[in-house]
This record gives C-alpha cells, sequence and structure tokens, in this order.
C-alpha cells in the first residue's frame, strides 16, 4: 500500500511536470528555413566525402559537420575557435535549459531507480537473490539498443513535421544530417527532457501492471532511450569537451563510439540506425537478416511508401530483391 501511494504521488509529480513542459514558450528560437522543405531532394547531391575515413576523435567529428555542409542549405559560422555554431531548423526549438527540464529528467531517473530498487528489494525480501531483476535490467538494456535503431529509421525515413504524434521526432532527426553539430551545444538536459516526458507514464503503467521484474524490464528499455540521445550527443561534441570518463564509457563500448555513428552519417543514411552502444549495428545490418531493407519493403507493400534511403538506387534494388 505504501509503494501505491509511493507511486501514486509520482505519477501526479510526473504528469504535472509533463504538463508544465509542454506549455514552455522558449524566448529565441529559429524558424526554419523554406529551403528546408526541399531537403531531400538536396541530399542527393551529398558527396560520399566520409566513406573512406575510420578515424576516431575531431577527425570524425569535423567528417560528420562537412558532410552536412556539403549540402549548402544551411549557412552556419564559427566562433573564433573554429567551432560551427548552432542551426536551429524547427519551429519552437530552443537550446536553452530551464528549470522544468532539469526536474523533468530527475523525474524521470529517480522513477526508474526506484522501480530497480523496489524489484531487487522485493526480491531480497523472499530470500532470493534478486536475479529476475537484473535479467529484466538486462534484456531491457538490449531491447532498448533494438528500440533506439527501429525509431531512428523510422523517423528518419518516414513522416515530416505534421505526422501526428511524432512529428517533431521525425522532423528533428531529418534535420539533423543537415545540423548535425547543433545537438552538441545542447545541455544533457535540453537533450534528453523531452524523452523523460514521454516515456514516464508508460514507465509507470508498466508498474502498474507487470511483476516487479517486468517492470524493471520496461522501465530500462524506456530510460535507455534518453541515454541513447545523449550518448548520441556526446559522438558528435568534440572529444577535447567531453570528460575523461565519457570517453572511456566510448572506448569500452558502454555509449556508443563515435566510429560506429561515422558510419551511419553517409548518404543515404540507411544503415547503423542503433544508438545507445551501436553493438548491434553489425548484426542487424549484415546481410542476410538486412532488419531495415526488410522492413521497409513490408511498408512499401503495404501502403506504397517509399523510404527516403530509397533515394540511393542500390539500397532500393536491395530491398526489393529481399
Amino acid at each position: 500500500a505504501t509503494y501505491g501511494m509511493r507511486l501514486i504521488l509520482l505519477s501526479l509529480v510526473g504528469c504535472t511536470a509533463s504538463y508544465y513542459t509542454s506549455q514552455l514558450r522558449p524566448r529565441h528560437w529559429c524558424g526554419a528555413s523554406p529551403r528546408l522543405s526541399r531537403m531531400f531532394p538536396a541530399l542527393l547531391s551529398v558527396p560520399r566525402t566520409i566513406d573512406a575515413i575510420d578515424v576516431d576523435g575531431a577527425a570524425g567529428v569535423s567528417a560528420m559537420d562537412e558532410a552536412a555542409l556539403a549540402l549548402d542549405t544551411l549557412k552556419p559560422v564559427r566562433d573564433s575557435n573554429g567551432r560551427l555554431q548552432p542551426v536551429l531548423t524547427l519551429p519552437g526549438d530552443t537550446l536553452e535549459t530551464t528549470k522544468s527540464m532539469v526536474w523533468l529528467t530527475a523525474a524521470s531517473t529517480l522513477l526508474v531507480l526506484g522501480v530497480i530498487m523496489h524489484a531487487c528489494v522485493s526480491s531480497l525480501a523472499t530470500g532470493m537473490i534478486p536475479v529476475w531483476p537484473l535479467l529484466g535490467v538486462a534484456a531491457g538494456w538490449i531491447m532498448g539498443e533494438l528500440f533506439s535503431g527501429a525509431f531512428h529509421w523510422a523517423t528518419d525515413n518516414y513522416g515530416s513535421l505534421e505526422t501526428p504524434v511524432v512529428g517533431f521526432a521525425c522532423a528533428a532527426f531529418q534535420g539533423h544530417h543537415l545540423a548535425p553539430w547543433t545537438i552538441s551545444h545542447r545541455t544533457v538536459w535540453n537533450n534528453v527532457y523531452k524523452i523523460a516526458g514521454a516515456t514516464m507514464p508508460l514507465i509507470m503503467l508498466g508498474v502498474w501492471l507487470l511483476p516487479p521484474a517486468g517492470a524493471t524490464f520496461v522501465a530500462t528499455t524506456l530510460y535507455s532511450q534518453l541515454l541513447a540521445q545523449e550518448f548520441h550527443r556526446w559522438t558528435h561534441t568534440p572529444p577535447s569537451l567531453l570528460a575523461p570518463w565519457q570517453r572511456w564509457m566510448q572506448r569500452a563500448g558502454i555509449a556508443m563510439p563515435l566510429k560506429e555513428h561515422l558510419a551511419h552519417h553517409r548518404p543515404p543514411f540507411d544503415k547503423h540506425y542503433c544508438i545507445l552502444s551501436g553493438s548491434l549495428n553489425a548484426l542487424l545490418d549484415s546481410e542476410p537478416l538486412l532488419l531495415w531493407r526488410r522492413l521497409e519493403v513490408i511498408v512499401y507493400r503495404f501502403n506504397g511508401q517509399e523510404p527516403k534511403s530509397w533515394v540511393d538506387q542500390c539500397v532500393k534494388e536491395q530491398a526489393l530483391s529481399l
């Protein structure tokens, strides 16, 4: 009963924070460029400038930025250190960090930790080692990696700003290819708070409906999307601006390594979609699995819609041959 009351209180706090965040009106934002409506025709002209690059560190980050600059769509400026300045391509977007962003992200983190700790304590209370809760965390991490790839693939290839529910995410992922350096100018709070607000109700629903071990699986899967977005930011941040522990996590393969994400930023952006650790990309992109091509064919045969990756005729032919 006590746990139930705490959950209800957390739900009220989460819903209140989500509502408050949805009412934010940033003071500064840059309207979308008219040329962004022609984003993907322009994408056809991007040279494969980073195909031969297999580097880590600042050169890798620079390679992704230079490939985007080849689009000649946006005109960013550089600061005195030569770093590209942010370009906000979506209406209402902001680089500000507000208190509500911090509180919402913190509430999401505390909620997930609480779910995992409750599952472990419940298991210990029965005299058992918390094997199932820990397995739930491990399985949730793997599922989180797969989910990050599926969501990235879907929003990269389908939808637009006008798409219901996920339109902003579609436009954000697609616009990211035009100004990939912008994400590096965000704080962690600004970068992940929307995901925190979207996943908290689902995590609480999992707690309500599932046994503790199942709730840890759901909580880990969903919270890992916050981590994936933050790890994504690290790959676009100059290594000199990352802390030693962040670079260690990349080298250890806990956070997505720069080389792994560099492989995605190659037109037509048809591979390496998983952005948590990137550990599943080699499997999902390999033959005979070719998961994303198979999913694209299913969508195409269902409603006739071609993914944006099919601007490359070779990708299209490979998919249709499956």
